[in-house]
């Protein structure tokens, strides 16, 4: 079998035995946003083509190739949602040769009534190592982060935070685009950005520091991105974090650890899912499925 995440910006493909024994991987930046409209059976083809040739025809997919402008729209689940209402939500497309099918998504309301949607987080949510307690917690950084909460085993509610996208947006479109294209690798500013945004006048205000700083000498040009990341990261922690719950991080090793110091910081225990979870998620719905 063929395992895809396929997001907006990444394109994660695996070669699987029968026994979920992963053969062969396949990582590259052509994600669904890459990807024309109509285009996807032959991008499908131009990354796992070889994979195709030496046999391989059930794929199975989730991310925003189900979405409205992806391969083909797999309708969202609403909230409350368990693992056997996902395995039945899953979709066919079609694929000359292949037996390819997509994993859908979660829609729900914020406390405000405002809706909510993700794809390809629910597949790593069920593709943990292990159940959640009712009423857990959890956090999947990303361009577009989820905080989610659990009941008996189901997604019952979550927020988005759109933390990543804004990052990238502040260091190609703002004034500060010229001092933030150093990458990210200065702890201590990183913490001190975290810091600044515990403190009184709000993300706006703060994020002209990450200029002024460097301008008046207080902080060297190498240190404005880290500095940044951590002024955004602390400010969606402080807004979604509470003292009184832990927190489990599903996703990119290196962005859960920079979730996980950022959440210390604010006295918020947490705890860091294994790699791996959308692949042990669609592995999952696989082996629940009637090929």
């Amino acid at each position: 079998m063929i395992a895809i995440n396929w997001g907006s910006s990444k394109f994660r493909a695996y070669k699987v035995d029968a026994q979920g024994a992963v053969e062969a991987e396949i990582f590259s930046g052509k994600g669904a946003l890459m990807t024309p409209p109509g285009g996807y059976e032959e991008a499908l083809a131009a990354e796992v083509g070889e994979w195709i040739s030496a046999g391989e025809r059930k794929v199975l997919m989730c991310g925003m190739v189900g979405a409205r402008r992806g391969w083909k729209e797999a309708p969202y689940l609403p909230l409350p949602a368990a693992f056997d209402q996902v395995v039945d939500g899953v979709i066919p497309v079609d694929a000359d040769g292949l037996d390819a099918r997509i994993v859908p998504g979660l829609t729900g309301f914020d406390e405000c009534g405002v809706p909510e949607v993700m794809r390809g987080e629910e597949t790593e949510i069920f593709g943990c190592a292990r159940e959640f307690a009712s009423g857990s917690r959890l956090c999947l950084p990303g361009t577009h982060s989820k905080w989610v909460r659990m009941e008996g085993g189901r997604v019952a509610a979550f927020t988005t935070c759109m933390t990543g996208d804004l990052y990238k947006a502040i260091r190609e479109g703002t004034i500060l685009r010229s001092g933030t294209q150093e990458e990210p690798i200065d702890d201590d500013s990183y913490l001190r950005g975290v810091a600044r945004s515990k403190e009184a006048g709000g993300v706006a205000h703060h994020l002209f520091g990450a200029r002024t700083l460097v301008l008046t000498g207080r902080m060297q040009p190498s240190s404005a991105s880290s500095y940044l990341s951590g002024l955004l990261i602390g400010d969606e922690v402080k807004a979604m974090a509470r003292t009184d719950e832990s927190v489990h991080l599903i996703g990119d090793p290196a962005l859960c650890a920079l979730y996980a110091r950022a959440l210390a910081e604010f006295d918020v225990q947490s705890t860091v899912e294994a790699e791996g979870a959308a692949l042990r998620g669609l592995l999952r719905i696989a082996g629940r499925l009637a090929w």
